[in-house]
């Protein structure tokens, strides 16, 4: 059995949060051959019950930091951790707890992703961003999009937001500067995301020692709440198959923009019925 810890919050819309989390663990274990003879098992831990909608963030109340250790001890007491995810976290002082209760119960081998969550999907703010060093040390993997990236690692050349005519040598020296900062501060690798960038294409920049990868990607017409919480838990179902981080990142990425591209089909409206064709040809004659 292979098992995923899922460290996050609750959102009573269903949109983001654990919910999210487990959704799309399912669904990206169901893609992977490793998985077709032994089962995915999810161990969610609760870091916070939120009430919110898919418009607003209206209610935050935290699970005190000793219930937060006390569920990662009993997940792990159930048996091996394979990976984590964490999201959500909620403040400083249940970061530093769960910093705690990973050193106590999961190896140091085992891959951590984390998902950066200082404002709900919905608009509220969740936390400070610099509460969460704590867990940048222990991560393997960071994954900020262009404004989280921004609050965790400021440097000078954030004084010039991006923008769709942003030059893109900027914008990559300003990714550089931001990696270098979340490196220093403990991360193993950044993924930066361009979800929340301008242009054509939606460039993330994953960075790991010295290497840097960019994964292009069609910008879509509308996005989807939860792309944040999908893409950290599906690079961490892929990190458990073994794969190499860069291939996992570009699976998961690529996993996410087809996930993210179905939504957008729904949304568009009906194209002319096959019936209504011959009608405007005629009236065209």
């Amino acid at each position: 059995m292979t098992t995923l810890l899922i460290i996050a919050g609750t959102d009573s819309s269903g949109g983001a949060g654990l919910t999210r989390d487990v959704a799309a663990a399912t669904a990206m274990a169901q893609l992977l051959p490793q998985f077709a003879q032994r089962s995915l098992s999810l161990r969610p831990v609760v870091t916070a019950v939120t009430v919110q909608t898919d418009a607003a963030l209206e209610e935050i109340h935290p699970t005190r930091p000793e219930v937060i250790q006390s569920q990662i001890r009993a997940a792990a007491a159930t048996g091996p951790i394979s990976a984590v995810k964490i999201g959500m976290v909620g403040s400083a002082m249940a970061a530093e707890s769960i910093a705690k209760a990973l050193a106590l119960s999961v190896p140091d081998t085992c891959p951590v992703v984390l998902d950066p969550v200082l404002r709900s999907s919905s608009g509220g703010r969740l936390m400070q961003a610099s509460d969460l060093k704590p867990l940048i040390t222990r991560a393997n993997l960071i994954t900020p999009n262009v404004q989280e990236a921004a609050q965790l690692a400021p440097c000078l050349s954030d004084r010039q937001p991006d923008s769709p005519d942003a030059p893109g040598n900027a914008s990559q020296t300003r990714r550089l500067q931001q990696a270098r900062q979340l490196q220093d501060a403990g991360a193993d690798a950044v993924l930066i995301k361009g979800g929340h960038g301008g242009g054509a294409l939606s460039v993330d920049h994953l960075f790991f020692g010295d290497a840097h990868i960019r994964y292009e990607r069609p910008r879509l017409p509308r996005g989807r709440r939860g792309t944040g919480c999908t893409l950290a838990t599906a690079i961490a179902v892929q990190l458990m198959t073994g794969r190499g981080l860069d291939q996992a990142c570009a699976n998961a990425g690529d996993y996410v923009h087809e996930w993210m591209k179905e939504a957008a089909t729904r949304a568009a409206p009906p194209s002319p019925s096959k019936r209504s064709q011959p009608d405007l040809a005629l009236d065209a004659q």
